[in-house]
């Protein structure tokens, strides 16, 4: 069994390209639907001054929507171009225990309480609240290095103490 592992972050996905053409073309179809139906809408209308006003209005508006639209849709394609980063989250040593993203270390014999509900690794240490964390176990490489059951069973090998572990079982979503 392996006694030390170094936990390293998980990248987040990126939408893909044709992800974000669909969201523009749905976006693009419903300003065409919006400009349809207030077409029909603005047709029994027969004061030429109220048409304009109006129309100048919805196209002011449109503008805006479209801004925040090709606003977003640039962010996504920064977003997808960008290269992910991976840095180490969490290291398990005969030591102790290092939380890197917040630059903690702490020695097994401070650490007055681990727990692991849902996957959410709490770590609570002795007279020293600074040295506190919680890590979401899905956004680590965890399960690429071992089974969830392992990773308990190591800290158990460091932790002389009890580890409080629970698991939230699946809803049916039937009200049972």
């Amino acid at each position: 069994m392996k006694t030390e592992i170094t936990l390293h972050s998980v990248p987040e996905e990126k939408p893909g390209y044709i992800l974000i053409l669909l969201y523009i073309a749905f976006v693009y179809g419903l300003f065409w639907a919006i400009d349809q139906c207030l077409t029909c809408f603005f047709s029994d209308i027969t004061n030429v001054v109220v048409i304009k006003i109006l129309n100048k209005i919805i196209w002011i508006g449109l503008m805006f929507l479209n801004y925040l639209i090709i606003k977003h849709f640039l962010y996504l394609i920064r977003k997808q171009t960008k290269r992910p980063v991976i840095s180490p989250a969490l290291n398990i040593s005969k030591e102790g225990i290092t939380y890197y993203p917040e630059n903690r270390k702490a020695e097994w014999g401070t650490i007055s309480e681990i727990q692991i509900i849902d996957s959410i690794l709490s770590v609570t240490v002795d007279f020293d609240s600074g040295k506190d964390f919680k890590l979401n176990l899905f956004n680590t490489d965890l399960q690429k290095q071992m089974k969830q059951e392992d990773f308990e069973k190591l800290l158990e090998y460091h932790y002389k103490k009890e580890i409080y572990t629970y698991i939230t079982p699946v809803s049916c979503g039937c009200g049972c």
